[in-house]
Protein backbone atom coordinates (compact mmCIF):
# COMPACT_ATOMS: atom_id res chain seq x y z
CA UNK A 1 0.00 0.00 0.00
CA UNK A 2 1.31 3.47 -0.83
CA UNK A 3 2.07 5.81 2.06
CA UNK A 4 -0.85 8.23 1.62
CA UNK A 5 -3.36 5.38 1.40
CA UNK A 6 -1.96 3.81 4.56
CA UNK A 7 -2.15 7.12 6.47
CA UNK A 8 -5.74 7.76 5.40
CA UNK A 9 -6.82 4.16 6.02
CA UNK A 10 -5.27 4.25 9.50
CA UNK A 11 -6.87 7.59 10.38
CA UNK A 12 -10.08 5.85 11.42
CA UNK A 13 -12.35 8.46 9.85
CA UNK A 14 -15.95 7.27 9.82
CA UNK A 15 -17.96 8.62 6.93
CA UNK A 16 -21.64 9.42 7.11
CA UNK A 17 -23.75 10.36 4.08
CA UNK A 18 -25.41 13.45 5.51
CA UNK A 19 -27.34 14.74 2.52
CA UNK A 20 -27.75 14.05 -1.18
CA UNK A 21 -30.19 14.93 -3.89
CA UNK A 22 -32.11 17.89 -5.20
CA UNK A 23 -33.11 21.08 -3.37
CA UNK A 24 -35.90 23.13 -4.90
CA UNK A 25 -36.12 26.07 -2.51
CA UNK A 26 -33.91 28.76 -1.05
CA UNK A 27 -31.77 27.20 1.67
CA UNK A 28 -29.20 27.86 4.36
CA UNK A 29 -27.69 24.94 6.29
CA UNK A 30 -25.46 25.14 9.34
CA UNK A 31 -22.96 22.31 9.78
CA UNK A 32 -21.66 22.05 13.36
CA UNK A 33 -18.22 20.46 13.35
CA UNK A 34 -16.26 19.50 16.45
CA UNK A 35 -14.38 16.23 15.90
CA UNK A 36 -15.52 16.06 12.30
CA UNK A 37 -14.96 17.40 8.82
CA UNK A 38 -17.35 18.07 5.99
CA UNK A 39 -16.98 17.17 2.33
CA UNK A 40 -19.28 18.86 -0.20
CA UNK A 41 -19.57 18.40 -3.94
CA UNK A 42 -21.99 20.42 -6.08
CA UNK A 43 -23.39 18.37 -8.96
CA UNK A 44 -25.94 20.86 -10.29
CA UNK A 45 -26.65 24.56 -9.86
CA UNK A 46 -24.62 26.68 -7.43
CA UNK A 47 -24.46 27.83 -3.82
CA UNK A 48 -22.15 29.51 -1.31
CA UNK A 49 -19.98 28.14 1.48
CA UNK A 50 -19.51 30.48 4.45
CA UNK A 51 -16.91 30.01 7.19
CA UNK A 52 -17.07 33.04 9.47
CA UNK A 53 -16.27 35.97 7.16
CA UNK A 54 -14.85 33.73 4.43
CA UNK A 55 -17.25 33.12 1.53
CA UNK A 56 -16.61 30.70 -1.34
CA UNK A 57 -18.99 30.60 -4.34
CA UNK A 58 -19.50 26.97 -5.37
CA UNK A 59 -20.40 26.03 -8.94
CA UNK A 60 -21.30 22.73 -10.57
CA UNK A 61 -18.49 20.22 -10.10
CA UNK A 62 -16.70 22.20 -7.34
CA UNK A 63 -15.30 20.28 -4.37
CA UNK A 64 -14.86 21.55 -0.82
CA UNK A 65 -13.39 19.64 2.12
CA UNK A 66 -13.59 21.24 5.58
CA UNK A 67 -10.74 19.46 7.31
CA UNK A 68 -10.53 20.69 10.90
CA UNK A 69 -13.87 20.90 12.58
CA UNK A 70 -14.78 24.40 11.42
CA UNK A 71 -18.42 25.36 11.80
CA UNK A 72 -19.66 26.41 8.39
CA UNK A 73 -22.74 26.98 6.27
CA UNK A 74 -23.99 26.24 2.77
CA UNK A 75 -26.43 28.78 1.36
CA UNK A 76 -28.41 29.25 -1.83
CA UNK A 77 -27.85 33.00 -1.41
CA UNK A 78 -26.07 35.08 1.21
CA UNK A 79 -29.33 36.36 2.72
CA UNK A 80 -30.93 32.93 3.05
CA UNK A 81 -32.34 31.87 6.41
CA UNK A 82 -29.99 29.39 8.09
CA UNK A 83 -31.19 26.25 9.89
CA UNK A 84 -29.28 23.22 11.12
CA UNK A 85 -28.76 20.50 8.54
CA UNK A 86 -30.59 18.09 10.85
CA UNK A 87 -33.69 20.30 10.86
CA UNK A 88 -33.63 20.55 7.08
CA UNK A 89 -33.36 16.79 6.66
CA UNK A 90 -36.36 16.38 8.94
CA UNK A 91 -38.39 18.78 6.80
CA UNK A 92 -36.99 17.82 3.38
CA UNK A 93 -40.16 16.05 2.24
CA UNK A 94 -42.08 19.34 2.60
CA UNK A 95 -40.20 21.01 -0.26
CA UNK A 96 -42.25 22.55 -3.03
CA UNK A 97 -40.83 20.83 -6.10
CA UNK A 98 -40.39 22.79 -9.30
CA UNK A 99 -39.19 21.62 -12.69
CA UNK A 100 -35.56 22.62 -12.11
CA UNK A 101 -33.87 22.28 -8.68
CA UNK A 102 -31.97 25.22 -7.22
CA UNK A 103 -29.01 22.99 -6.38
CA UNK A 104 -28.01 19.36 -6.23
CA UNK A 105 -25.14 18.50 -3.94
CA UNK A 106 -23.74 15.72 -1.76
CA UNK A 107 -22.47 16.18 1.78
CA UNK A 108 -20.40 13.60 3.62
CA UNK A 109 -19.45 14.03 7.27
CA UNK A 110 -16.18 12.47 8.45
CA UNK A 111 -16.08 11.78 12.18
CA UNK A 112 -12.55 11.95 13.57
CA UNK A 113 -11.82 9.52 16.43
CA UNK A 114 -10.51 10.88 19.71
CA UNK A 115 -6.81 10.82 20.41
CA UNK A 116 -3.79 12.03 18.41
CA UNK A 117 -3.98 12.31 14.63
CA UNK A 118 -1.27 11.65 12.09
CA UNK A 119 1.08 14.63 11.61
CA UNK A 120 0.23 14.83 7.90
CA UNK A 121 -3.45 15.33 8.70
CA UNK A 122 -2.50 17.98 11.27
CA UNK A 123 -0.69 19.86 8.49
CA UNK A 124 -3.77 20.07 6.28
CA UNK A 125 -5.21 23.57 5.89
CA UNK A 126 -8.60 24.44 7.39
CA UNK A 127 -10.21 23.61 4.08
CA UNK A 128 -9.30 22.37 0.62
CA UNK A 129 -11.23 23.90 -2.26
CA UNK A 130 -10.89 22.56 -5.79
CA UNK A 131 -12.92 24.35 -8.46
CA UNK A 132 -14.12 22.10 -11.26
CA UNK A 133 -12.54 24.52 -13.73
CA UNK A 134 -9.09 23.76 -12.27
CA UNK A 135 -9.35 20.00 -12.79
CA UNK A 136 -7.37 18.92 -15.81
CA UNK A 137 -9.35 17.54 -18.72
CA UNK A 138 -9.58 13.74 -18.62
CA UNK A 139 -8.32 13.63 -15.01
CA UNK A 140 -9.87 10.72 -13.11
CA UNK A 141 -11.45 13.17 -10.69
CA UNK A 142 -13.49 14.65 -13.55
CA UNK A 143 -14.76 11.16 -14.44
CA UNK A 144 -15.77 10.46 -10.85
CA UNK A 145 -17.74 13.71 -10.64
CA UNK A 146 -19.62 12.71 -13.80
CA UNK A 147 -20.36 9.24 -12.40
CA UNK A 148 -21.58 10.78 -9.14
CA UNK A 149 -23.95 13.09 -11.02
CA UNK A 150 -25.45 10.15 -12.90
CA UNK A 151 -25.88 8.16 -9.68
CA UNK A 152 -27.84 11.03 -8.14
CA UNK A 153 -30.10 11.15 -11.19
CA UNK A 154 -30.87 7.43 -10.83
CA UNK A 155 -31.55 7.73 -7.08
CA UNK A 156 -31.91 3.97 -6.75
CA UNK A 157 -29.88 2.30 -4.01
CA UNK A 158 -27.13 4.87 -4.49
CA UNK A 159 -26.10 5.62 -0.89
CA UNK A 160 -23.24 3.12 -0.67
CA UNK A 161 -22.00 3.98 -4.16
CA UNK A 162 -22.09 7.71 -3.35
CA UNK A 163 -20.12 7.18 -0.14
CA UNK A 164 -17.43 5.16 -1.93
CA UNK A 165 -17.19 7.68 -4.77
CA UNK A 166 -16.81 10.60 -2.37
CA UNK A 167 -14.10 8.71 -0.45
CA UNK A 168 -12.17 8.34 -3.70
CA UNK A 169 -12.74 12.01 -4.51
CA UNK A 170 -11.42 13.02 -1.11
CA UNK A 171 -8.24 10.99 -1.63
CA UNK A 172 -7.73 12.67 -4.99
CA UNK A 173 -8.27 16.10 -3.41
CA UNK A 174 -5.55 15.49 -0.83
CA UNK A 175 -3.19 14.20 -3.53
CA UNK A 176 -3.81 17.29 -5.66
CA UNK A 177 -3.26 19.54 -2.65
CA UNK A 178 0.01 17.75 -1.81
CA UNK A 179 1.24 18.24 -5.37
CA UNK A 180 0.58 21.98 -5.02
CA UNK A 181 2.83 22.32 -1.95
CA UNK A 182 6.17 22.36 -3.76
CA UNK A 183 7.58 25.19 -1.66
CA UNK A 184 7.10 23.48 1.71
CA UNK A 185 10.48 23.18 3.44
CA UNK A 186 9.73 20.81 6.34
CA UNK A 187 7.18 18.35 7.69
CA UNK A 188 5.09 15.66 6.12
CA UNK A 189 4.29 17.72 3.07
CA UNK A 190 8.03 17.85 2.33
CA UNK A 191 8.29 14.10 2.93
CA UNK A 192 6.05 13.51 -0.06
CA UNK A 193 8.32 15.70 -2.20
CA UNK A 194 11.56 13.93 -1.21
CA UNK A 195 11.76 10.65 -3.14
CA UNK A 196 14.32 9.04 -0.80
CA UNK A 197 12.34 9.82 2.36
CA UNK A 198 9.08 8.78 0.71
CA UNK A 199 10.54 5.47 -0.46
CA UNK A 200 11.97 4.74 3.00
CA UNK A 201 8.67 5.60 4.69
CA UNK A 202 6.74 3.32 2.35
CA UNK A 203 9.16 0.49 3.11
CA UNK A 204 8.63 0.97 6.85
CA UNK A 205 4.84 1.20 6.53
CA UNK A 206 4.56 -1.87 4.32
CA UNK A 207 6.89 -4.10 6.38
CA UNK A 208 6.90 -2.50 9.84
CA UNK A 209 7.40 -5.86 11.64
CA UNK A 210 10.71 -6.49 9.85
CA UNK A 211 13.88 -6.35 11.93
CA UNK A 212 14.97 -3.05 10.41
CA UNK A 213 18.19 -1.25 11.20
CA UNK A 214 19.17 2.13 9.84
CA UNK A 215 21.82 0.32 7.79
CA UNK A 216 19.34 -2.07 6.16
CA UNK A 217 16.85 0.72 5.50
CA UNK A 218 19.54 2.92 3.95
CA UNK A 219 20.67 0.03 1.74
CA UNK A 220 17.07 -0.63 0.67
CA UNK A 221 16.61 3.07 -0.10
CA UNK A 222 19.85 3.34 -2.05
CA UNK A 223 21.51 6.11 -0.04
CA UNK A 224 24.06 6.22 2.77
CA UNK A 225 23.13 5.74 6.41
CA UNK A 226 24.22 9.29 7.27
CA UNK A 227 22.29 10.77 4.35
CA UNK A 228 19.13 8.91 5.33
CA UNK A 229 19.42 9.97 8.98
CA UNK A 230 19.98 13.60 7.97
CA UNK A 231 17.01 13.58 5.58
CA UNK A 232 14.66 12.19 8.24
CA UNK A 233 15.88 14.74 10.77
CA UNK A 234 15.58 17.66 8.35
CA UNK A 235 12.18 16.66 6.94
CA UNK A 236 10.39 14.95 9.85
CA UNK A 237 12.47 16.00 12.84
CA UNK A 238 12.86 12.39 14.02
CA UNK A 239 15.41 9.58 13.40
CA UNK A 240 14.25 6.68 11.16
CA UNK A 241 14.28 4.05 13.91
CA UNK A 242 12.35 6.25 16.32
CA UNK A 243 9.78 6.80 13.59
CA UNK A 244 9.57 3.03 13.10
CA UNK A 245 9.02 2.51 16.83
CA UNK A 246 6.14 4.99 16.89
CA UNK A 247 4.66 3.46 13.75
CA UNK A 248 4.70 0.04 15.42
CA UNK A 249 2.97 1.50 18.48
CA UNK A 250 0.15 2.90 16.33
CA UNK A 251 -0.26 -0.37 14.44
CA UNK A 252 -0.33 -2.24 17.74
CA UNK A 253 -3.01 0.08 19.09
CA UNK A 254 -5.16 -0.59 16.01
CA UNK A 255 -4.82 -4.34 16.59
CA UNK A 256 -5.72 -3.87 20.26
CA UNK A 257 -8.87 -1.96 19.35
CA UNK A 258 -10.08 -4.86 17.22
CA UNK A 259 -10.26 -6.83 20.47
CA UNK A 260 -9.23 -10.26 19.19
CA UNK A 261 -5.55 -10.34 20.24
CA UNK A 262 -3.69 -10.28 23.52
CA UNK A 263 -0.70 -8.02 24.14
CA UNK A 264 1.82 -10.83 23.59
CA UNK A 265 0.43 -11.67 20.15
CA UNK A 266 0.13 -7.99 19.22
CA UNK A 267 3.76 -7.35 20.21
CA UNK A 268 4.99 -10.16 17.97
CA UNK A 269 2.78 -8.97 15.09
CA UNK A 270 4.45 -5.57 15.08
CA UNK A 271 8.02 -6.80 15.35
CA UNK A 272 8.84 -7.29 19.05
CA UNK A 273 10.06 -10.54 20.58
CA UNK A 274 7.72 -10.30 23.58
CA UNK A 275 5.11 -8.14 25.26
CA UNK A 276 7.79 -7.15 27.79
CA UNK A 277 10.10 -5.67 25.15
CA UNK A 278 7.17 -3.96 23.44
CA UNK A 279 5.86 -2.47 26.70
CA UNK A 280 9.35 -1.29 27.60
CA UNK A 281 9.71 0.48 24.23
CA UNK A 282 6.22 1.97 24.54
CA UNK A 283 6.88 3.32 28.02
CA UNK A 284 10.20 4.80 26.89
CA UNK A 285 8.41 6.79 24.16
CA UNK A 286 5.10 7.66 25.81
CA UNK A 287 5.85 7.39 29.54
CA UNK A 288 3.05 4.89 30.27
CA UNK A 289 2.32 1.21 29.75
CA UNK A 290 0.30 0.39 26.60
CA UNK A 291 -2.33 -1.72 28.36
CA UNK A 292 -3.13 1.03 30.87
CA UNK A 293 -3.24 3.79 28.26
CA UNK A 294 -5.20 1.89 25.63
CA UNK A 295 -7.86 0.62 28.02
CA UNK A 296 -8.54 4.21 28.94
CA UNK A 297 -9.50 5.17 25.36
CA UNK A 298 -11.07 1.99 23.96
Amino acid sequence: MDLLSDILASAGWKNDLLSKGEIYESFGFHFPCERSGGFHVVTQGSCYARMGKKIIPLQKGDLLFITKGIHHELLSDLKAKVVTIERFLGEKSNQTKTEVPVTTFVTIRYEVPSGPIHPLLAELPDYIYIPYSSIQKHHSLEDIIQILSKELELNLGTDLIVQRLTDIMLYYMIRIWLNQQENSSVGWIKAFQDKSVLYALEKLHNVYAKDWTIESLAKETGISRANLANKFRDVLGIPPMEYLAKLRMEKAKQLFQKGNMGLEEIAQNVGYASSFSFSKAYKRIYGNSPSREWKGVV
